[in-house]
């Protein structure tokens, strides 16, 4: 859809010009009309036109005071001139407001059609680059959620090295000097409506995440965020050592402010616990297990707080569903045994009704295979609940919970299994046999039977190299052999390591070798002789 406005003080123009257009163009068009020049920069406003065919010499406003007047609100309508012989004086000042055309009156209808084609392939264009740019926008924006989430995962459950840590704050596009971690806890049996599905939780997460990043914001404080957890965690950053965000920030008075921002905007209750300051990136997973701490402390105090009858609302108790996901997610059996032998004792102490707890233990579960997907090849946890859904007694939950549990370890202890596995091994013993042939990530995957994704991370972390550079490397050493000891050419040698084109495998060798292959050979023929 192309709208346009027609700007001119005779009605016998303005209709021969609409005839024409609607005649001639198939394009799809809105065509409006205006007067004088005062009536075109209004409808400029409320029509928003695309095209505005806008003569020069009109009562009143004139054209180029018009279009320039126009331009100051919507620089990118097309305007195109309709003059006389004696008006090419105001030519100069049309280039300088940045007309597209001049129509030339009286004109054919032939060199209408031909200037507005023009134009409107002018703006075809630009709406494509814009399109392009948008869905550019949005996958990078995607992209960077998912590293974002990525990086607060690892720092918060594995640690990570300096060298590790700067990769991501580099792509990440973030300066860092010191940090704080922290956790935030939504309270969902608090909010209003009852909230039971996953795609609920997820929604309500995402609105008190840009809650706290609003708060922060007013405080100067750059947040990175990972909502794909049980809990919200974060990380609060201060870039420069003159900022003193983090240095003089008041942690007490901040998450008052932020727990009573959320209550009144979202009216939920949630938990938050701020970590221990922290300038060396090893130290970030020390500072995650204060702020877990904190949190827990925080739900402490909250069920002191309360009357004794309202008991039967309190939550699950969140230093266990805390250490619960850490010793799964880790893979410790022995902590993780320990932390069940607590939730028993709990079960026994709590007087909250039985359904309460079975409900407890299931959404414990659900936080379990959420947070161990991510460590699963093709991110899905999948584990049988349905024999604790229909558990009617707190032995027999316990019993079945205990079985689950066992399983879960026994999903991430295989993982583990794997990165130790000639798994890898198997991958290059492959490459080796047929690097001369387009392997692809995917392909090579498959001779693990792992996802593409993970088994990148997984090559990366056993190979201290990329897949990609790996099959490089071993296709360049072989090119070398080939440069050394035959007289093939540069075409021929590329096909046999497995480049289809020549001039991109130049480019490669060049990268690599940090010489050309001619120059390659040349040097080592010299050296020979």
């Amino acid at each position: 859809m192309y709208r346009i406005l027609i700007v001119d003080d005779e009605q016998l123009e303005r209709d021969a010009l609409k005839a024409i257009i609607n005649r001639g163009v198939d394009s799809i068009i809105e065509i409006q009309e205006a007067v004088n020049g005062r009536e075109a920069i209004v409808k400029a406003r409320s029509f928003s036109p695309d095209i505005i065919f806008l003569d020069i010499r009109m009562p009143g406003i004139d054209g180029i005071e018009a279009s320039r007047m126009i331009r100051e609100t919507n620089p990118s309508i097309s305007i195109i001139f309709l003059t006389a012989y004696n008006q090419f004086e105001y030519a100069h000042e049309a280039i300088h407001i940045g007309v597209d055309d001049f129509i030339i009156k009286p004109s054919s209808e032939r060199r209408i059609i031909e200037v507005i084609s023009k134009v409107i392939n002018k703006i075809e264009n630009l709406r494509t680059d814009l399109r392009h740019r948008e869905n550019s926008n949005i996958r990078l924006s995607r992209a960077t959620d998912s590293l974002e989430n990525e990086f607060i995962y690892i720092l918060s459950i594995r640690g990570i090295t300096e060298e590790k840590f700067n990769n991501y704050l580099s792509i990440l596009d973030v300066n860092f000097y010191l940090a704080r971690a922290g956790i935030l806890k939504l309270l969902f049996n608090t909010y209003p409506l009852h909230v039971d599905s996953d795609y609920q939780k997820k929604v309500l997460k995402k609105r008190c995440m840009h809650m706290l990043k609003s708060s922060l914001a007013k405080k100067g404080i750059i947040g990175l965020f990972n909502t794909d957890l049980s809990n919200i965690y974060f990380l609060l950053n201060q870039e420069k050592k003159e900022n003193k965000s983090l240095e003089e920030l008041d942690v007490s008075n901040l998450i008052s402010a932020i727990i009573k921002e959320i209550k009144i905007n979202i009216n939920i209750e949630v938990l938050i616990g701020i970590g221990s300051l922290f300038s060396e990136p090893s130290k970030a997973l020390t500072s995650f297990l204060h702020a877990k701490n904190n949190l827990g402390s925080m739900q402490d105090k909250k069920k002191a707080s309360l009357p004794y009858k309202e008991e039967t609302n309190t939550l699950f108790p969140v230093h266990l569903e805390i250490g619960m996901e850490q010793a799964v997610m880790s893979g410790k059996r022995e902590a993780a045994m320990g932390v069940f032998q607590q939730i028993c004792e709990w079960f026994e102490s709590s007087t909250l009704h039985f359904e309460e707890k079975k409900k407890s233990l299931i959404e414990l579960i659900t936080i379990l295979k959420h947070a161990t997907g991510y460590q699963l090849p093709n991110g899905v946890c999948i584990l049988d609940e349905s024999d604790i859904r229909n558990a009617a007694e707190s032995i027999n939950l316990l019993t079945l919970f205990n079985i689950l549990l066992n399983d879960l370890l026994e999903q991430i202890n295989k993982i583990h299994e794997v990165e130790n596995s000639p798994a890898i091994e198997k991958v290059c013993k492959f490459i080796e046999d047929n690097y001369h042939t387009d392997i692809t990530l995917e392909e090579a995957a498959s001779q693990c039977s792992l996802s593409s994704f993970y088994f990148s991370k997984l090559f990366k972390k056993s190979k201290k190299i990329t897949f990609i550079d790996y099959l490089t490397n071993r296709r360049i050493e072989e090119a070398k052999k080939y440069l050394s000891k035959t007289n093939l050419s540069i075409k021929e040698i590329s096909q046999c390591v497995g480049y289809n084109d020549p001039n991109y495998f130049t480019r490669v060798f060049k990268r690599v070798v940090s010489t050309s292959p001619t120059s390659y050979r040349n040097n080592n023929m010299l050296k020979q002789q």
